[in-house]
């Protein structure tokens, strides 16, 4: 028999016990014997923390409130917690989301509230072992809604244009619309019958990013910095706001931006402090609420007088153990990549001195990231498994000894390398297996990097978004 919450103190209330415990001890019903599969573990809390059965309403959890409960992961990180992955909220319909208004759709209607029941992700741990650390009640505030609306009306104009099969979790910054059902390869059979092409099946889900932003704000209870508010965002794009703030200034040379800002420190993040003063902001524009909850991330380019790019653009390091764990389509790399939108504000040195001349929003192609993003994936995680990492030695005109590597280079291919990302040499990742040269269980830490190539090519045009 199902128990009825009256508000959400008793909600809190009756979950407060639950915290510290481990989901054997909350599993009643027995689930996870003999299964080790996550989706058991929402099944779980609704079960042995709320005491209400298992159903397919497809209402909220607590309708009366309006209160739909998530159960989902989160990773202790050296920069803090963040979300394991995307929270799904419901089913995606392709016909829905095509006809019916965001204020009137089913997943506002659903989701408005949610209760998150978060558990520590412990690697390599069954999920039994894992434990219950903390809830709250997410409610939208009014910039969210705004973001999520925008979001929603983007998905239903891809489908109103006879795009649907286009749809991508790149196309919208905190709600996406991704794929889901085994090994993402199902189909929609209504949807695809319906629209006359094949179209995978989806649910909307809430970013990583933002849900990561959202539990980091909470826990912290720190004032963060916005540049926007509802009404703008109710008005006009989150981007289209960027771009007006920033399009007065093209043109603007380096005097020019001193005489309106004042001078800068000598040094490479000047220019993101240029861009942070034209934005209104404060403070570092990639610590920006907006910017964190949609995975953008601010990057200045400066093109030589000579008509090049000086450095390559570089990504965090990576677990070399993870990579040969990984398969490709679900790997930590393209995982980060296919979220990641960037915004590139462009600096050409002209007779002796840096003009802002161009600023863009720019994701990686799926294409190029899954075709040569794949193979340097691919060849890394070959070598790594093999241990065939170090290729031999090098003596510079100092007498120091160098170690040469055989990870893939910018030579070998037009779009990503791999380089060192560490602070030094003796700054290192262990290896999967010793290296078969030296033996090393350990090596400099790596991160893979996007040649500086193929952005100048994108900032010219020679690739579309």
């Amino acid at each position: 028999m199902s128990v009825k919450y009256n508000s959400v103190e008793e909600l809190m209330m009756q979950f407060e016990p639950a915290i510290g415990k481990t989901f054997y001890e909350l599993d009643v019903n027995h689930r996870l014997v003999g299964n080790g599969n996550k989706g058991v573990l929402g099944q779980i809390v609704e079960e042995g923390v709320f005491h209400y059965p298992i159903n397919s309403d497809h209402n909220a959890d607590f309708p009366n409130l309006g209160i739909e409960l998530k159960t989902t992961g989160i990773l202790r990180k050296r920069a803090g917690v963040t979300f394991k992955e995307r929270v799904p909220l419901c089913s995606f319909s392709y016909e829905e989301t095509s006809n019916t208004s965001f204020e009137n759709s089913y997943v506002w209607h659903k989701c408005q509230n949610l209760l998150f029941a978060l558990y520590e992700y412990l690697e390599g741990r069954p999920y039994g072992e894992m434990r219950l650390i903390h809830g709250f009640l997410h409610r939208f505030s009014p910039e969210d809604i705004e973001v999520i609306k925008k979001d929603y009306e983007i998905l239903s104009a891809k489908i109103q244009s006879g795009y649907p099969e286009n749809i991508s979790e790149r196309d919208t910054n905190y709600l996406a619309a991704c794929t889901s059902g085994a090994g993402h390869g199902q189909l929609d059979r209504y949807a695809s019958n319906l629209f006359g092409i094949d179209l995978k099946p989806r649910k909307f889900s809430l970013k990583p990013s933002y849900m990561t932003q959202v539990i980091r704000n909470l826990m912290t209870n720190e004032d963060v910095e916005r540049i926007t508010n509802a009404a703008e965002l109710s008005a006009r794009t989150f981007e289209d706001i960027v771009i007006s703030r920033l399009q007065p200034f093209i043109g603007y040379s380096e005097s020019d931006l001193i005489n309106c800002f004042g001078r800068m420190v000598e040094s490479k993040d000047r220019f993101e402090r240029y861009i942070a003063y034209m934005l209104g902001a404060t403070g570092k524009v990639n610590k920006l609420d907006e910017f964190q909850k949609a995975n953008i991330t601010l990057k200045t380019i400066r093109v030589e007088e000579e008509g090049y790019i000086r450095e390559n653009m570089s990504f965090p390091a990576f677990s070399f153990i993870d990579v040969v764990n990984e398969e490709w389509e679900d790997s930590s790399f393209r995982e980060s990549m296919i979220n990641q939108k960037f915004l590139f504000t462009i600096f050409h040195k002209i007779n002796g001195e840096y003009v802002f001349t161009k600023t863009m929003f720019w994701s990686i192609p799926e294409e190029i990231l899954d075709i040569e993003g794949r193979q340097v994936f691919e060849e890394l995680k070959r070598i790594l498994s093999t241990g065939q990492i170090v290729r031999g030695f090098q003596t510079l005109s100092s007498g120091r000894q160098i170690r040469l590597n055989n990870f893939p280079k910018a030579s070998q291919n037009g779009y990503f390398h791999i380089r060192p990302h560490g602070l030094n040499a003796s700054d290192t990742n262990p290896l999967p297996v010793p290296d078969a040269l030296t033996g090393a269980t350990e090596y400099t830490k790596q991160c893979f990097w996007l040649n500086s190539d193929y952005i100048f090519d994108v900032i010219n045009g020679r690739y579309g978004d």
